[in-house]
């Protein structure tokens, strides 16, 4: 039997607009301004990540809006939550809301939205239930939902083992997450364990910035080779000073 989606369709192009042909994605993480310090610079910095060509960019309201041209050519992941910074410390529970509605992501051109989820967290019902929400708003537009997903949140009220990084993918996947983005273990070959138990494609973030690219390289290949459909690299992508070399290189580690 085969059966025709008009939702099924608008989020297979849309995929493709974030993934390469062979399945894999080189994200570069450009959201942090809206919450944290140090923050992406704005202009050349953006324009090198931009011009070094990953497959797709996490970003803010107004990075989508201010770097349209640059990004043009770039898939586009939509920041939909927050509404907390560390001014004045991170509070211990989940404080955060959803900023904007699908609506508003489909009229900038997103090709996809992005949430944090906390399992494990003490209040974990909270971000699981922006998630179903998110979801369920849409799967009417055909917009993929990436869950970036933080066991026990920032203030890791659970161990961020291989166990629990699973869990929660799995967890994400359930509440109709079509991509997850989560934390790599120290050995990025256990990634594979994280892969086997989600059904949808999941993605390594970077974490905190390192002294050596070679070693943000070498996650990369090394998660990817374990399975990760690519890597969202942030800090280290921004931080670097020379921004599109290094998307250049990870792009040569993830799609080959």
């Amino acid at each position: 039997m085969t059966v025709f989606s008009s939702i099924g369709a608008a989020k297979t192009r849309r995929m493709g607009r974030i993934f390469a042909p062979d399945g894999k994605s080189v994200f570069a993480a450009v959201d942090h301004a809206a919450y944290i310090s140090p923050s992406p610079p704005l202009g050349r910095t953006m324009l090198d990540i931009a011009e070094g060509g990953p497959d797709g960019v996490l970003a803010t309201w107004h990075i989508a809006r201010e770097y349209a041209d640059a990004f043009a050519r770039t898939g586009l992941v939509l920041r939909v939550d927050g509404g907390t910074t560390e001014l004045g410390g991170f509070p211990e529970g989940d404080v955060s809301t959803l900023l904007y509605q699908v609506e508003d992501a489909v009229r900038i051109g997103a090709d996809c939205i992005v949430l944090l989820v906390f399992t494990g967290q003490h209040d974990e019902h909270l971000s699981l239930s922006r998630l179903g929400k998110v979801v369920r708003e849409a799967e009417q537009y055909g917009l993929p939902v990436m869950a970036e997903v933080i066991p026990g949140g920032w203030g890791r009220a659970v161990e961020w083992n291989i166990e629990n990084v699973a869990l929660g993918a799995r967890i994400a996947a359930e509440f109709g997450a079509d991509i997850v983005k989560t934390v790599s273990p120290t050995a990025p070959e256990e990634f594979a364990r994280v892969v086997d138990a989600c059904p949808v494609p999941v993605v390594a973030l970077g974490g905190p910035k390192t002294d050596s690219e070679d070693d943000v390289v070498a996650l990369a290949a090394g998660v990817t080779a374990a399975g990760a459909a690519g890597v969202a690299f942030g800090r280290n992508v921004w931080g670097s000073p020379d921004p599109a070399a290094l998307i250049r290189r990870l792009s040569q580690a993830v799609h080959g």
